[in-house]
């Protein structure tokens, strides 16, 4: 993920920074109206891999702890594989549902923004 931040400011001319200093702005003034809009690719790429990265994470949880003690270490994923497991198969379906749905809530307005600016 640094690497991806490390990228997108590489990206930015550094025209804009020297045309902002010019004009008068200030450092928080640049990274307000220069560095963050900037850099919003950037992050749209960090949070929809973030949040992809934290819905597969079932494997290692799943090999480490099983899911266990308890609920404690659950993720939505391995909550549906125990509801599978155990044949609540509506419970399981609807659980991928929601899945589905966290990630195309968060995922298509996002690459929607990237691709269309």
């Amino acid at each position: 993920m640094t690497a991806i931040y490390i990228a997108g400011l590489q990206a930015i001319d550094r025209n804009y920074y020297e045309a902002a200093s010019i004009d008068g702005a200030g450092g928080w003034q640049r990274l307000v109206h220069i560095t963050l809009p900037l850099i919003r690719p950037s992050m749209n790429s960090v949070i929809l891999l973030s949040l992809i990265g934290g819905l597969r994470n079932f494997v290692m949880i799943w090999a480490m702890t099983g899911g266990g003690p308890g609920f404690a270490t659950d993720v939505l994923s391995s909550a549906v594989y125990k509801q599978y497991a155990a044949g609540f198969y509506g419970l399981s379906t609807a659980g991928n549902v929601i899945m589905f749905i966290l990630v195309a809530a968060f995922g298509y307005p996002r690459t929607i923004f990237v691709y269309a600016h």
